[in-house]
């Protein structure tokens, strides 16, 4: 059985209306467990989704070919898409990821740090070098997720699926990468909504750096 929501967790709904007004965005209640945002941060054009799906289908698959920690099935699918505009003026295109290589001698199981055994890749090789400076490189060995970043002629892209236990709580805070927070997590309701901004700013610096 699912647990009961604590009522201090906000609802997806809930969630993202309050980041709509911090961040500027307009934000599309679909459903319960569905948001579509859109608006303009740091001059920079952004959307977001963050929806309950039915299947595990779809979405910009990992792409090195590796066996991977956020590989495992679960029960519950969610899909999550961040896209933040860019301008590109020398056209670059390429795939970015952040990944746990469970292969890498430095994993251990049972054993939580997502800096072990992660790298950041690029295809073409060169083109981290081209985007990516120290901090946001940092950043990206940071995370918690296995993620790929898309780089294309005007946008940089997050199109992500992925799985939570269900439950009777705030279940899209396990389900989408956007609502992961690095570290120890701050108490409800703070931590349904920390982890958007960053993510937004992430991206926006990344986008600074193809525009360069």
């Amino acid at each position: 059985m699912g647990r009961k929501r604590n009522e201090y967790e906000p609802t997806l709904a809930e969630a993202w209306t309050h980041l709509g007004a911090q961040l500027g965005l307009q934000v599309q209640v679909r459903d319960d467990h569905s948001i579509e945002a859109h608006g303009t941060v740091g001059g920079r054009g952004v959307s977001v989704i963050v929806e309950r799906t039915r299947s595990g289908d779809g979405g910009l698959r990992f792409f090195f070919d590796i066996n991977t920690v956020s590989s495992r099935n679960r029960r519950e699918h969610w899909h999550t898409v961040l896209a933040v505009r860019c301008v590109n003026p020398a056209g670059l295109t390429g795939r970015i990821a952040s990944f746990v290589d469970i292969n890498d001698p430095a994993w251990v199981p049972g054993v939580y740090d997502p800096r072990a055994g992660r790298h950041v890749r690029s295809d073409p090789p060169e083109l981290m070098s081209r985007v990516l400076d120290a901090d946001t490189y940092e950043r990206l060995m940071s995370i918690s997720d296995d993620l790929t970043l898309q780089i294309t002629a005007d946008a940089i892209i997050i199109d992500e699926e992925s799985t939570a236990l269900p439950s009777g709580g705030a279940t899209y805070i396990a389900g989408s990468f956007l609502h992961h927070f690095q570290g120890p997590p701050p108490p409800m309701p703070d931590r349904a909504v920390i982890g958007p901004p960053r993510w937004i700013a992430l991206l926006c610096d990344i986008a600074a750096g193809v525009d360069r």
